[in-house]
């Protein structure tokens, strides 16, 4: 007889929603969670979007350590001396509470206190090494070689998946995979934030950049979150780019973010209060694991679970949303737990919006990671608005007599434009 019925790797949102999940079920649950206290281990910046936790959880928001409610959304571009950006602000982005800015080392150790409080136990500061398997079935996990067992394993470790990869399960990840993740938090007052991002004190703004104005190949993006009091600074940035370039480390990249004229002021006095430097998954269905064997499930980021089309960058409502399907496959399951059974959980997945976006927009990190989005777009743009807005008192050109001429000295041809923005808005 098993000493848990589930053994759960990970106290992110994927790991502590199926926690819950299944102690409310009535189960046996041990979460274990390598840092202490759980969130230590993560630097997501945040906007978590969606209501999936109220599944579990209702009137969460009453609770949750929210920091602001999203009401002004960017994308932008950022050129060397330049800022082209797509930006959407609206009270009815809160009045919908849509997205939800959130600090992960505060929200896990509040999501993980719930998984304790619906009856699971909770151990933090204990890395498990990988699966142990009888007779090829899954039957709990090891760590310095004690082994607990358990009927069923979900594994949520994150974007990291040593236990997969320790226990044959997948390979070890390549540059394509995953990118680096780096975030800054910086101390501002309230007031200044406020007054800054042109928000009340409990409107958010958030926004992610293409940092087009890098140099020598390297392609990486950026996101600023307003919290209460700090604000979450980070850049996302390509490794097998970084590795190519073998001059530049990601922490140049931040530097020179830092220092963009229009990042420079928004974070101006403000007072350095954590740095912390993550892998994201980036590989999309390219690189997810198997989702389900013999007596385990993966979610969260373990199973690459995020999404991001340049416009949108998701992965906690994905976490959360595939945490609470894997518990549920295991709880219509719990008197007969094997692969069959436990493949209804991609069927799950696949009712749900998290593989439904994946393959809906499967290869789109071919797109966000080309250097037509990073480079050229950038340039081309910054090129439009520039001949649109300064004025010499010569006679006005139309728009598509800019844009051709853009394109040129830009070194494209106009055919080569149209038919890489086809393919960027069919991936999109």
């Amino acid at each position: 007889m098993s000493e848990f019925d589930v053994i759960v790797i990970g106290a992110g949102p994927a790991g502590s929603s199926a926690a819950i999940k299944l102690a409310q079920g009535g189960m046996n649950v041990l979460l274990v969670e390598r840092g202490d206290p759980p969130g230590t281990k993560n630097v997501s910046g945040a906007v978590l979007w969606g209501d999936e936790l109220s599944r579990v959880v209702p009137d969460w928001e009453r609770s949750a350590p929210i920091e602001r409610f999203v009401t002004r959304k960017e994308v932008a571009f950022l050129t060397e001396r330049s800022k082209i950006a797509i930006s959407y602000s609206s009270q009815d982005l809160m009045e919908k509470k849509s997205g939800k800015i959130i600090v992960r080392g505060k929200f896990d150790q509040w999501l993980a206190r719930k998984a304790k409080d619906a009856g699971a136990m909770l151990v933090t500061g204990i890395t498990v090494d990988k699966l142990v398997m009888d007779d090829g079935k899954v039957i709990g996990v090891m760590q310095d070689g004690d082994v607990v067992t358990s009927d069923a394993v979900i594994v949520a470790e994150g974007a990291n998946p040593r236990v997969l990869i320790n226990s044959g399960l997948r390979p070890k990840l390549s540059d394509h995979d995953v990118a680096l993740g780096i975030k800054e938090t910086i101390k501002l007052p309230e007031n200044v934030i406020n007054e800054r991002f042109n928000v009340d004190s409990k409107g958010g703004y958030a926004s992610e950049f293409v940092l087009g104005f890098l140099e020598d190949g390297l392609l990486s993006g950026g996101f600023l979150y307003t919290n209460k009091d700090t604000v979450s600074l980070g850049i996302v940035a390509s490794l097998d780019r970084l590795r190519a370039n073998g001059m530049t480390h990601s922490y140049d990249i931040m530097g020179k973010f830092e220092e963009h004229p229009f990042i420079k002021n928004l974070i101006k006095d403000g007072i350095p209060d954590e740095y912390a430097a993550h892998l994201v998954p980036e590989g999309g269905l390219a690189s997810m694991p198997e989702l389900y064997g013999n007596g385990y499930l993966v979610a969260g980021d373990a199973a690459m679970f995020t999404f991001s089309n340049g416009m949108v960058l998701q992965g906690i409502n994905y976490a959360i949303t595939s945490g609470l399907l894997a518990a549920e496959t295991i709880l219509e399951n719990k008197t007969k737990i094997n692969k069959e059974t436990l493949s209804s959980y991609v069927t799950k997945l696949r009712n749900s919006y998290v593989l439904s976006d994946l393959y809906t927009f499967n290869g789109i990190q071919n797109v966000t990671w080309s250097d037509f989005t990073q480079k050229t777009m950038p340039k081309i743009l910054d090129s439009v608005m520039m001949s649109m807005f300064d004025e010499r008192g010569m006679p006005k050109k139309h728009l598509m007599q800019v844009l051709t001429a853009a394109v040129k000295s830009n070194g494209m041809r106009y055919t080569d434009l149209i038919s890489s923005g086809y393919r960027m808005m069919r991936k999109m």
